[in-house]
């Protein structure tokens, strides 16, 4: 007996930690309230101590009904279970993302808002029929995307559009067949340009992205790494929070009525400035609904309180939900209404002709632009938070607050997507303008840093800062009597400099990376300073065991289990990583409790 997680009229998804093999061909027997349901399965894939899919090839008409009639039902209870809570939609469990079923647009925008809003690291893999669609993310932002139909394939559509004719599109498809891609095939062939290509793909990827927000019922799986073919220079020209703003725009069948009549749901700004910069275009009502929020709002109240319909302010208050530009607020964040904001997002500048060629004074301000980034990320890596954000330990709150929204809306990456060569550079600045922020506008977090960054020697409040420590050894004896204090941010300035003093040294580039590490918005660095240190001492069985378990706090246990492999490689005795490499590789339990699809395969006695 098998327990099924998911079921339609197209198959079964089924929890067995040793799945059969794709191809298989299976008999299923299950219960129904109005009776037994037979069917013939097939084996489409298939997860290793998760579970498998299995399509139905066969089924009589009159069980058919009876699961469809079933199904049916199943689905008005959830969709009522759904329209329940619509203060709950768009705030996650808080489990990670795994796999599961989604049948309609609502279901489908909520896991991508939270792929998104948290800026999860991965691919996507939505499966309909037996057409697979994978969506590649970076931080959140969608980099690339593939597609196993024909019909989205790039030489597909360059053929359609006239761009390529039969006999190159035949030459350049045998040339795949030797293994390389399309795109340079055709370069290669000197049918197109380098920038020609790279506008093609940006199409192509906009297309798959595009079909499968209008056509949502799909299974879905998140694998959280990234293939190592994919090309980030090769982005999708839009941001993502565009891509969802058009299909909420465009979908008709989100449960917008349950907006309004939800007495529990209030909204508010969201404090994440990534999400309330974002570059995207509102419409008249998105604007109206956002220009209300100077203070958390009952969502009922938004037609009186924007002048607009309630059809219209439901649909804008849903995709702003999306967006992650604003958030339901708990009851206890309600009776402190909050000081007004500038306007959380703001229109997008209008984009620059594909055609029009940079000038010289264009290029020379580009390369200002990127020193700019380049120069705050230096000051932030040295300096202390004061000196990101350019204000002084004396500033007041709303000052720092002016500084940083002027300094948000100038980085945001989703406002130079055009230049992706910044992203990862202006990803990385936003993470520590933003850590920077909160802490110091909060009272307690920035006297506790005041007192940390005292105690590392940084700076004495009121006085200018205390000269650089020039040794080497002075700044490692800092780290570890910040190390010892559990005082991170103190350990992460002295062991910087260790780096910049000897940055061969693969000790300090460990040690820097438990530190940062400790910090979840420094953990994408840590992983850096660590591979950095495997790389400079391959035999320091240290090293590969603080990498691995900073890799399971940021829930990557199948990278954790290869490090602790290489652990084993070199000393078969390590306890520590024979522990981790035991529980990491132990079957998950089945749950004791059996939801609602899985008493369907309890048979009646």
């Amino acid at each position: 007996m098998s327990t099924p997680e998911t079921i339609s009229m197209g198959g079964i998804y089924l929890l067995v930690a040793q799945p059969l093999s794709p191809g298989t061909c299976i008999e299923l027997i299950f219960d129904v309230p109005s009776g037994e349901v037979r069917a013939r399965g097939l084996v489409r894939h298939g997860r290793p101590g998760r579970g498998m899919g299995v399509q139905f090839v066969h089924m009589n008409s009159e069980e058919r009904a009876r699961l469809h009639r079933y199904l049916q039902q199943l689905e008005k209870d959830q969709r009522k279970k759904v329209s329940d809570a619509p203060s709950s939609w768009f705030t996650g469990d808080g489990q990670p993302l795994d796999s599961g079923e989604a049948k309609t647009h609502h279901e489908l925008l909520v896991l991508l808002h939270r792929i998104y809003s948290a800026r999860l690291i991965g691919q996507l893999q939505l499966v309909c029929g037996r057409v697979e669609r994978h969506l590649f993310f970076d931080a959140g932002q969608l980099v690339f995307a593939t597609s196993s139909d024909r019909q989205d394939s790039l030489g597909e559509m360059m053929l359609r559009d006239g761009a390529l004719s039969q006999s190159q599109f035949e030459e350049a498809s045998d040339l795949v067949q030797t293994g390389q891609r399309f795109g340079s095939a055709i370069a290669e062939m000197g049918i197109c340009s380098v920038e020609e290509i790279v506008g093609w793909v940006q199409r192509q990827l906009t297309q798959i992205t595009s079909s499968v927000l209008d056509y949502p019922a799909c299974r879905y799986y998140f694998f959280g790494s990234l293939e190592k073919n994919i090309v980030p220079e090769i982005a999708i020209p839009v941001p993502l929070g565009k891509l969802l703003l058009e299909a909420v725009r465009r979908a008709n069948d989100l449960p917008l009525d349950h907006l309004g009549a939800d007495a529990d749901l209030w909204i508010d700004l969201s404090p994440d400035p990534l999400l309330r910069f974002q570059a995207v275009q509102l419409n008249a009502a998105e604007g109206a609904v956002l220009d209300a929020l100077s203070e958390p709002i009952a969502a009922k109240d938004l037609p009186a309180q924007t002048g607009q319909p309630n059809a219209a302010a439901a649909r804008a208050l849903y995709a702003l939900l999306v967006l992650g530009t604003v958030r339901s607020v708990p009851k206890e964040g309600r009776e402190q209404p909050q000081p007004a904001a500038a306007p959380a997002t703001a229109p997008a500048a209008p984009p620059e002709p594909e055609s029009a060629k940079p000038s010289v004074e264009q290029a020379q301000g580009k390369k200002e632009f990127e020193d700019e980034i380049r120069k705050l990320l230096e000051l932030a890596g040295k300096n202390t938070y004061y000196d990101v954000l350019g204000v002084t330990a004396n500033s007041p709150a709303a000052q720092i607050k002016e500084k940083f929204h002027h300094l948000a809306r100038k980085f945001h990456p989703d406002r130079h997507m055009g230049q992706s060569e910044w992203i990862t550079l202006l990803q990385e600045l936003m993470g520590r303008l933003t850590i920077a922020y909160k802490t110091l506008v909060d009272d307690e977090k920035r006297a506790a840093y005041d007192k940390q960054i005292a105690a590392a020697g940084a700076f004495t409040l009121g006085q200018e800062k205390t000269e650089t420590r020039e040794t080497v050894d002075d700044c490692l004896m800092q780290a570890k009597q910040c190390l010892r204090a559990h005082n991170f941010a103190g350990s992460i300035l002295w062991l910087r400099k260790c780096v910049e003093l000897e940055p061969e040294v693969a000790k300090y580039h460990a040690m820097l990376g438990r530190s940062l590490g400790a910090i979840p918005q420094y953990r994408q660095e840590a992983v850096h300073h660590f591979s950095v240190a495997i790389e400079q001492d391959e035999w320091n069985t240290s090293s590969y065991f603080q990498f691995g378990e900073l890799y399971e706090v940021m829930r990557l246990p199948w990278r954790a289990i290869s490090l602790y492999r290489k652990i084993l490689e070199i000393d078969p005795e390590h306890t520590k990583a024979l522990e981790r490499l035991a529980a990491l590789e132990k079957p998950p339990e089945a749950s004791q409790e059996k939801s609602f699809v899985s008493r369907l395969f309890t048979r009646k006695q």
